[in-house]
């Protein structure tokens, strides 16, 4: 009797000890599980805003650099001095009538000396900084964290071209000092450097969702381990594996429908965009129908955010955008290329028909009523191109479609030319 009832206590003590002893490897296995998967959340956000950031400025620069090929065809007695001074122009324009998600704006500093010190380089264009626009900057000033950024800057884009740099600054229009992920490019043929910077701090989010989505199933588990341990172990196993997955598919749909969608426009995403163009050209190389491009863009539009707000400016890109839908099939897509660019593939239209087609979606967006606006007329300039066999790349297209826009602009904007 009394060995049974050694044994029972004996099995009691295994019981709690194997209890106690399973929560703590649940509880240091669940921690660790939740970390990591945090981590991971935060890691896609963070690549996820630093392509925005890369793609934004590399297509800046893309963009300044088209208008400087044609400005001799504008201008041709103009010297470099003058033809840079005209880009600086186009380019303050551009980055001051452009609105961003998160904060994020971008800036150019023109570098004088490539080996650093004082009054290495002017602020160019600063939409945040515009007072301090022509003031020298040194590589030896320290930021609010005591980091020389401009050094470190300098340093990366003349060994590379280009440099990601985390660091603090001020937020758009405000004084509050923030950390942010920044992207910085080298223009050679002006010695700019193109820097584009987005906050991160409200990153934490991702972090805390990850964690907070593993409470309920920890404490269920943990409930359980105080049953059984050895089934308790078998139960964290799955029971985290479920969660893991589930987790990460819920970030991920979150992060694609970002990633894919703009939330302003509800257009395509650039992201996006990019790949259907290159699946269209595909398509078109291997099939022989060519598919039709159009690009354009809302005539004017910094006039809508200067006078009515950006909230306006957003409301006119979504109608924007709703009008052009309203001539598209299924098998067409339209894409926010960036600002208030848009473009338009068509895969089914043809020589005959794209006249028609043109005038018809001028039409829809002169006919867009917005009560804000009262009489004033929404209108857009376009260009058209096809995806010819000749092109080796979609970013051929692009540039002819681009050149298309220009002269429509050219003409007194308000219609269409095709290339």
């Amino acid at each position: 009797m009394r060995t049974k009832e050694k044994e029972y206590r004996r099995y009691q003590i295994y019981m709690v000890v194997g209890a106690a002893l399973s929560i703590v490897i649940v509880s240091v296995f669940a921690y660790i599980v939740s970390r990591i998967t945090a981590q991971a959340a935060y890691d896609a956000a963070l690549e996820v805003k630093r392509t925005m950031l890369k793609e934004n400025v590399e297509n800046t620069i893309s963009y300044i650099d088209a208008c400087a090929d044609r400005f001799p065809d504008e201008d041709p007695d103009a010297s470099p001095e003058e033809t840079e001074a005209a880009m600086t122009k186009i380019a303050r324009e551009k980055i001051y009538s452009e609105v961003h998600i998160d904060g994020t704006y971008m800036w150019v500093q023109k570098v004088l000396d490539y080996s650093g010190g004082d009054n290495y380089a002017i602020r160019l264009i600063h939409p945040n900084l515009s007072d301090t626009e022509g003031e020298y900057l040194s590589t030896e000033t320290l930021n609010p964290a005591g980091i020389k950024a401009y050094e470190e800057e300098l340093n990366g884009v003349r060994e590379n071209g280009s440099v990601y740099l985390t660091y603090d600054f001020k937020k758009l229009n405000t004084d509050e000092v923030t950390t942010k992920v920044t992207y910085s490019s080298l223009y050679k043929r002006f010695d700019w450097i193109v820097c584009m910077g987005v906050n991160i701090d409200d990153m934490e989010h991702y972090e805390e969702s990850a964690m907070s989505r593993l409470v309920l199933p920890q404490t269920l588990i943990l409930t359980l381990s105080s049953i059984v341990w050895l089934i308790l172990l078998f139960v964290m196993f799955r029971a985290y594996s479920s969660t893991k997955g589930r987790i990460y598919e819920n970030q991920n749909r979150e992060l694609s429908d970002k990633l894919y969608w703009d939330a302003v426009s509800g257009a395509n995403s650039r992201i996006r965009g990019q790949a259907l163009l290159e699946e269209y050209f595909r398509h078109s190389q291997e099939s022989g129908t060519y598919a039709l491009v159009l690009m354009l863009d809302v005539d004017y539009f910094k006039q809508f955010n200067d006078n009515y707000g950006h909230a306006l400016g957003d409301k006119v890109l979504n109608s924007f955008v709703e009008a052009v839908r309203a001539n598209i099939t299924n098998d067409d897509a339209i894409i926010r290329w960036g600002g208030d660019e848009f473009i338009a593939v068509f895969g089914n239209v043809s020589h005959d028909e794209q006249p028609r087609l043109g005038d018809s979606i001028l039409n829809s967006i002169r006919s867009i009523s917005l009560l804000e606006l009262g009489e004033k007329q929404i209108t857009a300039s376009m260009g058209f191109t096809y995806i010819s066999e000749h092109d080796s790349s979609i970013e051929e297209t692009l540039a002819r479609v681009d050149e298309a826009v220009y002269e429509a602009k050219k003409a007194g904007r308000n219609n269409w030319k095709i290339k």
